[in-house]
C-alpha cells in the first residue's frame, strides 16, 4: 500500500513541475505577458504609448488647469505604471489635477512604467499645454482680474486669466466658433462652443447647406461633455437634417435653448421691383430660428415668412439668379433677448440693421438701421455690417459696428456709415416711442474687422473688442480691453505669428 502511494505522490510532483514549468514559459513570453503599446485616453483625445521608451513628450488636445483632468488608461500588462506619482491598475481611471493652477508647455505630467521582469523602468510627459499652442503677445495695464474666452486661430479654444496664463485649452481639426461660459440662473456654470462636424459616422444625412453646419457642444464647468445638439428638432423631438450655423447659439440651462439655422429655399413671394422677373422663384438661405424647451419645440420663425426683409437687403440680393448660388440676403450673425419683454433681437448684417421680433407670433417689434430704419438714426448714428448686438445690464443695446465700406446695392435715400474703421456704438432706445434717448460712439483707430467682431461692455466706458478679421488690412490684434475715456488699453493679446483671427471673445469673472 506505501508503495502505491509513493507512486502517486511521484506522479503528481511530475505533474505539478510540468504545470509550472508551462506556466513559466508563458510568463517568459514577452509577446503575450507584455503590452507592446498602451492606450491613454487625456480628456477624451487618445494617445498610444510605447512604454519602452523613455523621456517621451505627450501633446496633449485638451488640458484643463481648474478642473479635473481625466486620463483614462486601456488594459494593460507586464508593467507597473505609476500617473503622475499615483499607481494605477489596467484600466484604471485617474483624475489629474495641475498643481500650478496654469499651463505651460516646459511643466509635464509623469507618467512612470516599471516592466515587471527586467525591472527597467522609463518615463513619460504628458505636455501641460500642448507645443503646437499659439504664442499670445499680451500687454495687461491694470484691468480687472477675469478670464477670457477666445478662439485664437479657430481651430484652438482658449480660457485666459489677466496674468496671461492659459488655464484651459481644446484643439480641434475643424474650426471653433464663440466659445464662452453660461451662468444659469441657478449659479450653474456651464461653456458652450459650435464646431462643424469632424466624425462622419457621428454626422446625420445633410440634405441642406449653411454657411457653416455645425455643432452645438455643451460641457459642465469641468469642461466635460454633457449635450451636444446635433441639429434642429422635428414635432417629436427628435434631430432633423437642418444642422445649426456657426453664427449663434443662446443656451438658458440643458433643457432650454436658442438656436439659428440657414435653409436653402425656393420662394415666390419677392416683390416683382426687386426680381425683375415676374413671378419665377428665387433661391434664397432662408434664416430659420428654433427654442428649444424640455426637447420640445417652444418657438420657431422663418425669415422667408416676412416679405418686407427682402427690400431691406444691402447686400446678397441677386434675387434674378445673377449669381449661381443662394441669396444670402439678411446674414443674421446674433440673437439677444430684450429685458424689456423678452422679445428676439436679431443682428441682420445685410440689411445693416437690428431687429426685434415677438418670442410668440415671429412679427417685427421694430428695426433699428438700415434702409427701414424706425428710429430716424442720424447720420453719424448709423452703422455697417454690424456684429454682436447685445443687451447690457443697465438696458442700453451695444453692437460692433464693422463699419464695412462696401458698396451698398441700390438703396434710395440710404447711406450707410462704411468709414472701414470698427467702432462700438451704444444706444439707450425708447421702443415704444421709436426714438433713441442717448447715444454713444467709442472709436480706436484700428483699420481692420471687415467680418466677425465683438463687443461687451464691463462697466462704464470698459469694453472688450473682438477684432474678427481683415480680408484687405492684416489683422493686428485679437482682442482688446479698452477704457475709452482715458483711450488706455488695459489690456490686449495678438497672436505672435502676426495672424490674428477670432470670432468672439468674452470675459467672465469665472
Amino acid at each position: 500500500m506505501m508503495k502505491k502511494i509513493s507512486i502517486l505522490f511521484f506522479c503528481c510532483f511530475l505533474l505539478l513541475c510540468a504545470c509550472t514549468s508551462e506556466t513559466a514559459s508563458r510568463d517568459e513570453s514577452p509577446e503575450e505577458s507584455f503590452s507592446a503599446s498602451i492606450g491613454l485616453t487625456i480628456n477624451g483625445y487618445t494617445v498610444y504609448l510605447n512604454p519602452t521608451i523613455s523621456d517621451n513628450w505627450i501633446e496633449p488636445m485638451s488640458m484643463a488647469a481648474d478642473a479635473p483632468n481625466i486620463f483614462v488608461f486601456s488594459t494593460f500588462s507586464g508593467y507597473k505604471i505609476k500617473c503622475n506619482n499615483i499607481e494605477v491598475q489596467s484600466g484604471d481611471t485617474v483624475e489629474v489635477m495641475i498643481d500650478k493652477g496654469y499651463l505651460k508647455k516646459s511643466d509635464g505630467i509623469e507618467i512612470e512604467f516599471t516592466n515587471k521582469k527586467s525591472g527597467l523602468v522609463t518615463k513619460q510627459f504628458v505636455r501641460c499645454l500642448n507645443e503646437g499652442f499659439p504664442e499670445f503677445i499680451t500687454i495687461n495695464n491694470g484691468a480687472e482680474y477675469g478670464y477670457y474666452y477666445f478662439d485664437p486661430t479657430q481651430d484652438w479654444i482658449v480660457k485666459m486669466n489677466t496674468n496671461s496664463e492659459i488655464i484651459y485649452f481644446n484643439y480641434c481639426e475643424d474650426n471653433f466658433y464663440d466659445f464662452k461660459p453660461i451662468e444659469t440662473k441657478n449659479g450653474e456654470l456651464y461653456y458652450s462652443y459650435l464646431t462643424p462636424y469632424s466624425d462622419p459616422d457621428e454626422k446625420i444625412k445633410v440634405v441642406t447647406n449653411s454657411f457653416t453646419e455645425c455643432k452645438a457642444v455643451i460641457m459642465n464647468s469641468n469642461y466635460q461633455v454633457v449635450k451636444e445638439i446635433l441639429g434642429t428638432l422635428d414635432e417629436d423631438g427628435k434631430f432633423t437634417n437642418i444642422e445649426l450655423d456657426m453664427h449663434e447659439f443662446l443656451m438658458f440651462d440643458e433643457m432650454n435653448y436658442i438656436t439659428l439655422s440657414y435653409i436653402p429655399t425656393y420662394v415666390d413671394n419677392i416683390p416683382e421691383k426687386l426680381t425683375g422677373r415676374g413671378g419665377y422663384p428665387s433661391r434664397v438661405y432662408a434664416a430659420y430660428i428654433q427654442e428649444v424647451r424640455d426637447g420640445k419645440v417652444a418657438f420657431e420663425w422663418k425669415s422667408t415668412d416676412y416679405p418686407e426683409f427682402y427690400d431691406m437687403s444691402v447686400e446678397g440680393n441677386q434675387f434674378d439668379f445673377t449669381n449661381e448660388g443662394w441669396c444670402d440676403y439678411i446674414h443674421i450673425n446674433s440673437i439677444d433677448i430684450c429685458p424689456n419683454d423678452g422679445n428676439l433681437v436679431l443682428s441682420m448684417r445685410h440689411a445693416d440693421s437690428v431687429v426685434e421680433i415677438d418670442r410668440k407670433t415671429g412679427d417685427i417689434v421694430w428695426i433699428l438701421g438700415g434702409k427701414h430704419d424706425m428710429f430716424k438714426l442720424k447720420e453719424e448714428e448709423k452703422f455697417t455690417r454690424q456684429h454682436f448686438a447685445r443687451f447690457t445690464d443697465s438696458g442700453t443695446l451695444t453692437l460692433f459696428d464693422n463699419s464695412t465700406n462696401y458698396v451698398v446695392s441700390s438703396a434710395e435715400n440710404y447711406i450707410g456709415n462704411g468709414t472701414g474703421f470698427p467702432r462700438t456704438i451704444e444706444f439707450s432706445l425708447d421702443e415704444r416711442e421709436k426714438t433713441i434717448l442717448d447715444y454713444k460712439s467709442y472709436d480706436y483707430k484700428v483699420k481692420q474687422s471687415e467680418v466677425m467682431g465683438s463687443s461687451q461692455k464691463l462697466a462704464d466706458d470698459i469694453f472688450l473688442i473682438g477684432w474678427g478679421a481683415s480680408m484687405e488690412v492684416p489683422s493686428k490684434i485679437l482682442f482688446s480691453e479698452i477704457d475709452f475715456i482715458s483711450q488706455k488699453v488695459l489690456f490686449e493679446a495678438s497672436n505672435k505669428s502676426g495672424v490674428n483671427v477670432t470670432y468672439r471673445v468674452h470675459k467672465f469673472h469665472r
